[in-house]
C-alpha cells in the first residue's frame, strides 16, 4: 500500500540544496557594463587632473591661438575708427617717389602736406636712427619736426642690452632727438611663437625688476604716445583703463574683392578693403588723395609707416601672412580709443570649465548611444557658439582645453564601452551559445540588457531528464564508445529543448538539466517544455532504432520530471567561474518527479502547476495521483505526458478513457469498481504500468480499506 510501503527513489539532482550556493549580483562579479563602471570614473579623474596640469603650464596656448585666428576669420573683417589713417609706404608709392629709404626731405614734405589737411597727431613708424649722410636732408626733417613738435611722435625702440638683462633705449639721431617731444617704442614686445602679433604693451622700461609700469625710465608705446597727443591720455590712466600693462588687440582685418572673369572660369581679386583706412603717401604728396580721405585726415590721427611687399617690418595675422607692423600700432590706439580690446582669457576660469566638461562627457556616454551620440553633437557645437558669441563680444573664453577635455573623454570612454559591450556579448555567446538556440543567443547579444544577471525571482519551468539503464549500458561499453553513445543522444534530445525555446542549464553525466522563461520570456513555457519533453520520447524511440547494437545489453529508454514555479536564477559561482543556473524547492522537486518515474513506470511526470489548462490543450496526458516527496509536507498532485493531441496510438485512445474512470473510482475510494477498470485498460495496454500499481493498490485496499480519514496519497520518503 502507499502509505505503507514506502519506495526509496535515486535521484540525480544538480542543486543539493537551494540554499546553499550565494547568488552573485551583476555589481558583484557580473559581465560586460557592469563590471566596467570603475574605469570611466578613474579615468575621468585623472584626465581632469592631467589638465589641472597642462592648463597653466600653457600646453594649449600654440592651439587656441589657431583657434583665435579662426575666429576672427569667421567674424571677418571690421571697420576701425574712422578717425585712424595709414599713410602707406607702398609699392605704388615707391615708384613715384623713388626706391627706399626715402630722402629725409620727404618726410617733411609730408609731415606738411597732412597738417595743412588738420591732421591732429602723426606718428611715424620709421627710425631716423642715424643721420643720413645727407645734411640738407636730415635739416628739413628736424625743422618739420620742429615746426610741429607738439603733433608729432617719432619710433624708438626699447631693445635688449647685448651682454645683459636689462633693455637699452635706441633714439633717432642727436638733431631730430632734439627737437623731437614725443617719441613712442615701436618694438613688439609680445610677438607670439608663430610670428603673430596678438597683444601690445602699453609701456616698457630699461628694467624689469618691480615691473615696467614703475620704471622710471618707462616709454610709451608709439600708439600710447600718440594717444597723449590726441586727447591727452597718460601711460597711467591708459594702464588703469585696461587694468593691466599689456592687452590683447581685437584686429580689424580686411576683405578681398573678387569678381566673376569669364575668360578665367573663376573668382578674381579685384581689390582689397582693410579694416583701418590706408593712403598711400604719394597720394598725399601729389595732390591726388580723394576727398573721403582728406576727409578723415582732419582731426584725426596718421600713421606712417612700411606697406611694401618684401619689406621687414611685417607679421603673419588671422588675414595676412604679411600684415605691416604700422597696423599693429594703429590697431592698439583704435582699441583703446573705442575700448574695442580683447578681455584676456581666465586661467582658473578654463580650469573649471575642463573639469566640468570631462564631468558632462563622462555623463553623456553613460546615456544610450544614439543620446549619446547627439549629446557628443549638441555640446561640441552649443560650446563653439558659446565661445565665438563671447568673442565678438571680446571675451575670451579657452576653448581648446575644454574641447579637447570633453571630446577626449568622450571617445575613449565610447571605445571603452564599445569594448566591453563587445566583450559583454562575446560572454553572452560563451555563457549561453551551447544552451539555447540561436535565435535566443542573437537577441542577448544585440541587447545583453535582456540578460538579467543578478539573482531574480521568476516563475519558470524545470526540466530533467536522465537516461535509464545507463549504469548497466555504460559497463559494458569501453570509455570510447560511451562517449559517442552519450554525444549522439544527448545532442538529439538537446535539440527538441532548444526548438522549444528552453535553456539547457548543464548536463550531469546522463542527465540533462534546463529551464523556461529565462533568461528571455518565453510566452507559455509551460506547454512549450511539455513539447519538448514528448518530443525527447520521440527521439529515443528514432535514435534506438537507427542506431541498432546488438552487444548492448538494455535499451535506452529516457525519465523525465517536469515542475514549474517560482525560482531563482542568475549567475552563482565565484569570481573565476560562473554559471547561469536556478535555484529553489521547485527546482529540487522537478528532479524528484524525474526519479518518481521509476516508482510509477512512468516516462514523463509533470506537476499539477505545469500540466496547466494550456498544456492540457496540446498534449494527451493522464493523472498518477498525488504524492508526498521528500522535504514536502504538502502532497502535490502529478501526471504523466503520453504524446500530442491526435498522435498517440489506437489502444491508447480505447485504454485512456477507462484508466480515468478508473483513477476517479479510485479517488472516490470505490476499490472494487476501480479495480475492474484498471483491469480493462491491461486487456488494451498489457504492459501498462502505472495501471499495474493502481490494480495492485485497489487490491490491497479491498483487503484492508484505508481509513476515512487517510488521504489517498504516495509517499516518496527516500530520494
Amino acid at each position: 500500500m502507499p502509505d505503507e510501503n514506502p519506495v526509496k527513489i535515486e535521484e540525480k539532482s544538480a542543486k543539493p540544496d537551494a540554499k546553499a550556493p550565494e547568488v552573485k549580483t551583476a555589481s558583484d562579479v557580473g559581465i560586460g557594463e557592469a563590471r566596467a563602471t570603475r574605469f570611466p570614473r578613474y579615468f575621468s579623474v585623472v584626465f581632469a587632473f592631467l589638465f589641472i596640469i597642462f592648463i597653466p603650464l600653457e600646453i594649449f596656448d600654440g592651439l587656441e591661438d589657431r583657434w583665435m585666428g579662426r575666429m576672427f576669420r569667421m567674424r571677418g573683417m571690421e571697420q576701425a575708427d574712422p578717425r585712424i589713417s595709414i599713410v602707406t609706404i607702398d609699392d605704388a608709392s615707391l615708384k613715384r617717389i623713388g626706391v627706399y629709404p626715402w630722402p629725409r626731405g620727404v618726410y617733411a614734405d609730408l609731415m606738411d602736406k597732412l597738417f595743412e589737411h588738420g591732421v591732429a597727431v602723426v606718428g611715424f613708424d620709421v627710425l631716423f636712427h642715424e643721420r643720413s649722410g645727407k645734411p640738407k636732408e636730415d635739416q628739413k626733417l628736424i625743422d618739420a619736426t620742429r615746426r610741429y613738435r607738439k603733433k608729432v611722435v617719432h619710433a624708438m625702440m626699447v631693445k635688449p642690452t647685448p651682454g645683459s638683462y636689462t633693455l637699452q633705449h635706441d633714439y633717432p639721431f642727436k638733431g631730430l632727438r632734439e627737437v623731437t617731444k614725443n617719441f613712442g617704442n615701436v618694438v613688439q614686445h609680445m610677438i607670439d611663437l608663430d610670428g603673430q602679433v596678438r597683444g601690445m604693451v602699453i609701456t616698457a622700461g630699461k628694467s624689469q625688476e618691480g615691473g615696467w609700469v614703475s620704471d622710471p625710465d618707462r616709454v610709451p608705446a608709439l600708439a600710447i604716445s600718440m594717444l597723449g597727443v590726441f586727447d591727452g591720455s597718460t601711460i597711467d590712466t591708459v594702464i588703469e583703463k585696461l587694468g593691466d600693462n599689456g592687452m590683447f588687440l581685437n584686429i580689424r582685418g580686411e576683405k578681398k574683392i573678387k569678381r566673376w572673369n569669364e575668360q578665367a572660369g573663376e573668382d578674381l581679386e579685384i581689390a582689397t578693403v582693410y579694416g583701418i583706412n590706408r593712403v598711400p603717401a604719394w597720394e598725399i604728396l601729389d595732390d591726388e588723395a580723394d576727398e573721403d580721405a582728406i576727409a578723415r585726415l582732419k582731426g584725426g590721427i596718421v600713421f606712417v609707416g612700411l606697406t611694401a611687399a618684401g619689406a621687414f617690418d611685417h607679421y603673419p595675422s588671422p588675414f595676412s601672412e604679411m600684415s605691416p607692423g604700422v597696423e599693429v600700432h594703429a590697431t592698439q590706439i583704435d582699441n583703446i580709443l573705442n575700448e574695442r580690446w580683447i578681455n584676456p582669457p581666465f586661467v582658473w576660469g578654463a580650469l573649471i570649465i575642463t573639469i566640468f566638461m570631462i564631468f558632462l562627457a563622462y555623463r553623456i556616454v553613460s546615456l544610450r548611444p544614439v543620446y549619446a551620440a547627439i549629446g557628443l553633437v549638441v555640446v561640441c557645437i552649443g560650446w563653439t557658439a558659446i565661445v565665438y558669441f563671447a568673442f565678438v563680444n571680446l571675451v575670451i573664453i579657452e576653448f581648446i582645453p575644454p574641447i579637447i577635455a570633453f571630446i577626449g573623454t568622450y571617445l575613449v570612454l565610447i571605445i571603452h564601452r564599445t569594448m566591453m559591450e563587445q566583450q559583454a556579448k562575446a560572454e553572452v555567446r560563451q555563457m549561453f551559445g551551447q544552451y539555447v538556440s540561436p535565435d535566443v543567443v542573437d537577441i542577448l547579444v544585440k541587447d545583453p540588457k535582456k540578460l538579467s544577471l543578478g539573482g531574480t525571482k521568476r516563475d519558470m519551468t524545470i526540466f530533467f531528464l536522465d537516461i535509464a539503464h545507463f549504469t548497466t549500458i555504460s559497463e559494458k561499453m569501453t570509455p570510447e564508445d560511451l562517449i559517442k553513445f552519450l554525444n549522439r543522444y544527448l545532442t538529439a534530445l538537446t535539440d527538441d529543448i532548444l526548438n522549444n525555446n528552453g535553456v539547457v542549464d548543464k548536463y550531469i553525466g546522463d542527465c540533462i538539466m534546463a529551464f523556461w522563461n529565462a533568461p528571455l520570456e518565453v510566452k507559455g513555457h509551460r506547454a512549450k517544455a511539455c513539447i519538448a519533453a514528448v518530443n525527447c520520447i520521440g527521439t529515443i524511440e528514432r535514435l534506438n532504432a537507427e542506431y541498432v547494437d546488438p552487444s548492448m545489453p538494455e535499451t535506452p529508454a529516457v525519465r523525465i520530471g517536469l515542475n514549474s514555479g517560482e525560482v531563482v536564477v542568475g549567475n552563482t559561482g565565484s569570481a573565476r567561474k560562473l554559471a547561469y543556473t536556478v535555484l529553489g524547492d521547485e527546482v529540487n522537486l522537478s528532479s524528484r518527479l524525474e526519479g518518481a518515474n521509476k516508482f510509477f513506470g512512468s516516462t514523463i511526470m509533470a506537476s499539477e502547476d505545469t500540466f496547466d489548462d494550456e498544456a492540457k490543450a496540446l498534449i494527451e496526458g493522464r493523472e498518477l495521483g498525488k504524492v508526498r516527496v521528500v522535504g514536502k509536507e504538502i502532497p502535490i498532485m502529478v501526471y504523466e505526458l503520453l504524446g500530442k493531441k491526435g498522435e498517440i496510438d489506437a489502444s491508447w485512445e480505447k485504454a485512456l478513457p477507462l484508466y480515468h474512470a478508473g483513477v476517479a473510482l479510485y479517488n472516490d475510494r470505490k476499490f472494487v469498481e476501480a479495480k475492474a477498470k484498471f483491469q480493462e485498460v491491461l486487456t488494451l495496454k498489457p504492459e501498462d504500468k502505472p495501471t499495474k500499481l493502481y490494480l495492485n493498490v485497489c487490491e490491497d485496499y479491498i483487503v484492508i480499506p484505508p481509513p476515512a480519514d487517510q488521504e489517498l496519497v504516495f509517499n516518496l520518503t527516500s530520494k
